[in-house]
């Protein structure tokens, strides 16, 4: 997804606590890094809230000054943090200036994925740890239930948004870890990680009503018959899935690289 302008809040309350599902994993994965951290694709802020409260000085950053105005809300005025309206693949900041860098579900979303992770490197300190994490290519743990209800109600997909074979890569750790080779850095680590996404029915329709990612593009897409139909069979499906404590309790997977510049 390219534009995030209005959904700020659907994701916020959806998918930004699937996301959220790998931050610890990555903090844990850069801890002992000289120097400030950067967040990069801060979204909500709670990578950059659980940094600080590990004791890094962090600057977070998002290309939406919505997003970034999201973090500020959870992290408050912080004198450890800096946040800034930025985007890869060109970062305001000096070679070499950060001792630790964080990039939680951002490469699966920009237009040329290695140029990104060679600016990643670029801003990375010698010794500096680098982690990245990336949605695989297999289908999430949300989608047999919004994709069946997708099914049930006759959803049209939508053009894909694939990049040109000539920039995508591989959505496996193999590939991921490539970029990260590509642009000088050794790679320690690259594998898949797996949690449960716990969410209320609402909270998931939420962010797919409210046109997040791909998923709600599809959605908002459709004729509002088409979307009524929708609605109604994953309500339905959702009645028969969701545990006896109300939620939603959805295996989850990505690919995390963990890389260090040299």
């Amino acid at each position: 997804m390219k534009d995030w302008t209005g959904v700020e809040e659907a994701y916020r309350v959806s998918f930004a606590t699937l996301c959220a599902g790998t931050v610890t994993m990555m903090v844990d994965a850069v801890a002992g890094g000289a120097g400030p951290l950067l967040d990069v694709g801060c979204g909500t802020g709670e990578l950059a809230a659980q940094a600080l409260r590990r004791g890094h000085r962090v600057t977070a950053l998002d290309p939406d000054p919505a997003m970034v105005a999201m973090t500020r809300e959870r992290i408050g005025e912080d004198s450890q943090a800096c946040l800034d309206v930025a985007a890869l693949p060109d970062l305001p900041y000096p070679n070499g200036a950060y001792g630790a860098v964080c990039a939680n579900f951002v490469i699966n979303h920009v237009e040329d994925p290695r140029a990104c992770v060679r600016e990643l490197a670029r801003v990375a300190a010698p010794g500096a740890r680098v982690a990245m994490t990336i949605w695989p290519a297999a289908g999430a743990g949300w989608n047999p239930l919004v994709g069946g209800a997708f099914t049930d109600a006759g959803v049209v997909p939508v053009a894909s948004t694939r990049l040109p074979e000539h920039l995508d890569f591989p959505r496996t750790p193999q590939g991921l870890a490539a970029l990260a080779t590509e642009a000088d850095l050794e790679v320690l680590t690259a594998q898949e990680v797996t949690w449960t996404w716990s969410v209320s029915p609402e909270d998931l329709w939420a962010g797919v009503a409210g046109g997040v990612a791909t998923v709600g593009q599809t959605f908002l897409a459709q004729e509002p018959q088409v979307q009524r139909a929708a609605a109604r069979r994953y309500r339905e499906r959702a009645a028969e899935a969701v545990a006896p404590d109300g939620m939603l309790h959805l295996p989850s997977r990505a690919v995390l690289v963990l890389a260090s510049q040299s």
